[in-house]
């Protein structure tokens, strides 16, 4: 791996940071290598680049509690009742712990990452609104139990860190049950690889964008807003789109699959055969992979290849 490679690597994992905390870590290792002289040497000290990454989100994390609570503790401000005092948190578990997912999240930038473990970090997010923890069923559930604080914009406000939380999953990980929910914030799945039994997604008026994704089954709901879904949907998916957008990338052969459609004032798309206005299509010849669409006022894209 060469230098820039590393370096470049090391950005995309610093995804929860502000611009001026990576601009910051990022000058920080590009002026180390330039001082040792020897690239190989420096990256085999550093370790990966996510394992830096984790490094540095977590200690900017702790500084930033001990700043905010005012103590000298090398915690990242985790009080003996689970809750927490700072707005920077980090939360890891272990893989084996885990058997499904529930993200639920109101006005948030959200990023989701392929890594070697499950972990959390945020900025910006309320601490008392933020609630992260596996349950006795082994979901991890992470939500913001508040929406956006319009005081976010206020002038008179000294702090302006966009609100934002950074998810890692395991590559390849396989999910029983798989639910994200969004309602007026943007959600972007990074080259995750995970596959589940079955996957729910619901977007208000936010901006959900999911890659490499298989399940057996599927809900997609979409609003106003925007959902862009790349993978594998298998058995029967349930698709309602309002006033929004919902575009399908799906991998496989266009033969396996079947749908039915209630259009309104929509329009519908699948590979080369488009429909809009008022239509209805019922299809009694179920294949393997079914689609089943309500579209009123919105827009949906189907585009299936290998």
């Amino acid at each position: 791996m060469t230098r820039e490679e590393y370096l470049k690597q090391l950005k995309n994992n610093l995804q929860s940071l502000t611009t001026d905390e990576k601009n910051e870590a990022l000058q920080y290792y590009e002026d180390y290598f330039d001082e040792a002289g020897d690239d190989a040497k420096v990256i085999e000290e550093l370790g990966s680049p996510e394992e830096l990454a984790k490094s540095i989100s977590q200690k900017l994390a702790n500084a930033v509690a001990k700043k905010e609570s005012g103590e000298k503790t090398e915690d990242s401000g985790e009080r003996n009742d689970g809750a927490y005092k700072s707005d920077a948190l980090y939360f890891s578990f272990e893989k084996d712990k885990i058997k499904s997912a529930d993200f639920s999240f109101g006005a948030l930038e959200v990023v989701v990452i392929a890594g070697d473990e499950f972990f959390v970090e945020t900025r910006g997010v309320d601490s008392q609104s933020f609630s992260c923890r596996v349950n006795e069923k082994g979901v991890l559930s992470i939500k913001n139990l508040r929406k956006l604080n319009f005081d976010f914009w206020n002038h008179e406000r000294r702090r302006r860190v966009v609100p934002r939380v950074l998810i890692s999953i395991p590559l390849n990980f396989s999910f029983e049950n798989f639910r994200v929910t969004m309602g007026a914030g943007k959600i972007t799945m990074k080259e995750t690889r995970f596959s589940c039994f079955s996957f729910e997604c619901e977007v208000g008026a936010g901006s959900v964008t999911c890659t490499d994704i298989s399940s057996q089954k599927a809900l997609l709901r979409c609003g106003m807003g925007n959902l862009d879904f790349s993978g594998s949907l298998l058995g029967k998916t349930n698709i309602d789109c309002g006033m929004g957008s919902i575009k399908l990338n799906l991998k496989g052969n266009l033969m396996d699959y079947s749908y039915d459609l209630k259009l309104g004032l929509g329009e519908f798309k699948m590979n080369d055969e488009k429909k809009s206005g008022m239509c209805q299509v019922v299809n009694d010849d179920r294949r393997e992979n079914h689609l089943s669409i309500n579209c009123g006022m919105g827009n949906v894209s189907v585009k299936v290849e290998n």
